[in-house]
């Protein structure tokens, strides 16, 4: 039986039909590589971050303790300051300080209230120490500011303070330079609340203008007040006495009184505070979009 032979050529002999598939399929992953090609795309994200007002209201020289035992005729550092702690934004900064009250001069032992002659003679409304329910009455805030004109980076004064306080029987109250008093305060609520009498007093950092009117002073991004509010506070001295219903007599201190000062900060962005990217540096004005909000 003879062995088949097999051809060599023959047997590796590619069909007309294997070789044109074979071109289609490389064919194909070339045109989806070129595909690819013109589809593909990058992508750029753009961060972009609000800017905010983030101010801190910090005293550097106040002692808490202070506050535990606080004696009449004496001074105590406290020194209300503003920090911008946003890296970008321009702030116009407020500060709003509550002090109680009360409306009976017979109460101060003050020497410099008690001074009726020359006030007197000055042509003032003179007030007697005898209780007296017909007697004029004044509103004399519990404590008076002490405004010594040094910055916020520098030790307290020491010695005397009397020179840097308003002696004056009323509200009037002494502030270091770039504080201005708003037009409308103090506010005096004791119509309203006469348990809890006190007058609100709403201050603005400025500056002078050329034509030496004052205006809002920017507070630049990371920076503080140059000055504090005011560097101390005095504690007037009065009269302990025990309360009189039939003479119409609240007793001091009263216990159910609320003898605290209290201190709020407020902040503003200082640009583009209305249409058409402009804004405004007077202190009423903007005082009134802040608190509108």
């Amino acid at each position: 039986m003879s062995e088949k032979t097999t051809d060599p050529k023959k047997k590796y002999k590619h069909s007309p039909s294997l070789t044109a598939s074979i071109i289609l399929v490389f064919l194909g992953i070339v045109l989806l590589i070129t595909l690819a090609m013109f589809a593909s795309f990058d992508e750029v994200t753009n961060r972009f971050e609000a800017g905010k007002v983030d101010i801190v209201l910090e005293e550097p020289h106040w002692d808490p303790k202070d506050g535990d035992e606080t004696v009449p005729n004496t001074f105590l550092d406290k020194d209300p300051t503003i920090v911008n702690k946003e890296d970008t934004v321009f702030t116009y900064v407020f500060l709003e300080v509550t002090v109680p009250y009360d409306d009976d001069p017979n109460l101060i032992i003050e020497k410099a209230y008690q001074d009726y002659e020359n006030r007197e003679n000055a042509g003032e409304v003179v007030y007697t120490n005898k209780q007296d329910n017909n007697t004029a009455k004044n509103h004399v805030p519990y404590y008076k500011f002490v405004a010594t004109g040094q910055k916020v980076d520098e030790d307290p004064v020491t010695g005397s303070l009397s020179d840097y306080y308003d002696h004056g029987y009323d509200k009037t109250q002494n502030v270091n330079p770039r504080w201005a008093l708003l037009k409308g305060y103090p506010i005096d609520n004791g119509d309203t609340d006469p348990t809890n009498k006190t007058f609100t007093y709403v201050y603005a950092y400025v500056v002078k203008s050329d034509v030496n009117e004052l205006e809002l002073a920017a507070l630049p991004a990371t920076a503080s007040t140059e000055y504090p509010l005011f560097n101390q506070i005095y504690l007037l001295n009065f009269r302990e006495r025990e309360a009189d219903a039939e003479n119409n007599i609240t007793a001091f201190p009263d216990p159910a009184r609320d003898y605290s000062i209290k201190i709020n900060a407020y902040g503003i962005q200082a640009n583009y505070l209305r249409p058409n990217n402009m804004t405004t540096v007077v202190p009423d004005e903007v005082w009134e979009m802040l608190k509108s909000n």
